[in-house]
């Protein structure tokens, strides 16, 4: 953690080197939580002032012993951004998708169909008709099911499923007629419709919604990436619906996520914790269908090509949290992040114990400490 005094204003939060935009974020997690009945009051506050939410605090299990072992919310936040100006590439799926179009790695990414722009859906790379109300819908008729999410959205906020079988719309997997499809499309803009991933490779068995592979890369020279960290997501409290994400954040009483550890060199994985807001239980079975949690990946070392190559064909964004499931046809890439979330992959690996993103984080907590007031007054301004 950085010796810092931890800032309670957004102007003392800039003089320590944060950007205004992710200083407002730190802060209002810090208020959320205090507004939060989900922690004791002397936890919050302890936590809040090693510069720890008492959500991460809690997953960690964090000591006054142990919280030097861990890179804390507040020197996260304070970095960012990690990666330069070529961080755009990958803030939103369409950009994404336009740049690795025609790449060995554009084809692992979902079918792109349309876009939901002012004026109405258009067509992208992989649609076949017109972004109309018959094109539209034909093409739902045709492929039978179409993922729709925002276009630059995170943690799987706004998450839907748009479907067809039978002679039967569907809206999340409910009945519905064609003027509630066509309605639900211009309801929502800014959204993209995309191909639907199905889990395979044995990891339906214990959840039958697609699951999240994390694998964060980290590429300082733009010619070595480094595979710095991962864990598995299961989905849990969805019942089995698909048209549900797979990831809500625990903000709520009985709200978890099930994450295991997954080994970076064999693909294997277990230690199933079921992280709530305020804390942990660990689980060796899926608690929605009870199908023990731990095997392989059998396809672990295409995903380990597709990081790695992925990470050097961008090698100009330097620190990346890929977004990879497993489908019955091999691993797909769902979306990159730019500044992944660390609280779960810290949950299986400390940053600060390890050896390499120890030394990465602590370099760059060192440039930012010796920043001038100029220096700093520029980097504030930084917005996305």
């Amino acid at each position: 953690m950085s010796l810092h005094t931890v800032g309670t204003s957004i102007e003392t939060l800039v003089a320590q080197g944060f950007t205004r935009r992710m200083g407002q974020e730190y802060l209002d997690v810090l208020a959320r939580e205090d507004a939060s009945p989900l922690f004791k009051d002397d936890f919050r506050v302890w936590a809040h002032a090693l510069g720890f939410s008492a959500e991460s605090a809690s997953a960690y299990g964090l000591t006054e012993s142990n919280a030097r072992d861990f890179l804390s919310d507040y020197d996260y936040a304070r970095v960012w951004p990690l990666n330069g100006w070529q961080r755009v590439w990958i803030n939103d799926k369409l950009t994404l998708k336009y740049l690795l179009a025609g790449t060995p790695w554009g084809d692992l990414l979902p079918k792109y169909y349309f876009y939901a722009g002012a004026c109405g859906p258009v067509p992208l790379m992989d649609a076949r008709a017109r972004g109309t109300r018959d094109g539209f819908l034909g093409t739902l008729r045709e492929v039978g099911e179409l993922a729709c999410k925002p276009c630059n959205g995170e943690h799987s906020v706004g998450f839907n499923k748009l479907g067809y079988e039978g002679g039967t719309y569907l809206i999340n997997n409910r009945e519905a007629d064609a003027d509630a499809v066509w309605r639900f499309v211009r309801e929502h803009p800014n959204d993209i419709y995309t191909e639907f991933f199905h889990a395979g490779g044995g990891l339906e068995r214990i959840s039958p919604v697609v699951h999240t592979l994390r694998v964060l890369t980290v590429n300082p020279t733009a010619t070595e990436p480094v595979l710095a960290a991962c864990y598995l997501r299961l989905a849990t409290g969805v019942g089995g619906d698909d048209s549900k994400p797979n990831y809500r954040p625990p903000e709520q009483a009985g709200v978890c996520s099930l994450n295991l550890r997954l080994d970076m060199e064999d693909g294997s994985f277990g230690d199933g914790r079921l992280v709530y807001g305020n804390h942990v239980v660990c689980s060796s079975i899926h608690p929605d269908t009870g199908v023990p949690c731990a095997g392989t990946i059998d396809c672990w070392p295409q995903v380990r090509e597709l990081c790695e190559g992925l990470a050097l064909y961008l090698g100009l964004v330097e620190y990346m949290g890929l977004d990879v499931c497993v489908t019955p046809e091999g691993p797909r890439l769902l979306e990159i992040n730019s500044h992944s979330g660390c609280k779960y992959l810290q949950l299986f690996r400390p940053f600060m114990t390890d050896a390499y993103l120890g030394d990465y984080f602590r370099a760059k907590l060192d440039a930012l400490d010796a920043l001038d007031e100029a220096e700093r007054e520029a980097r504030s301004a930084i917005r996305r």
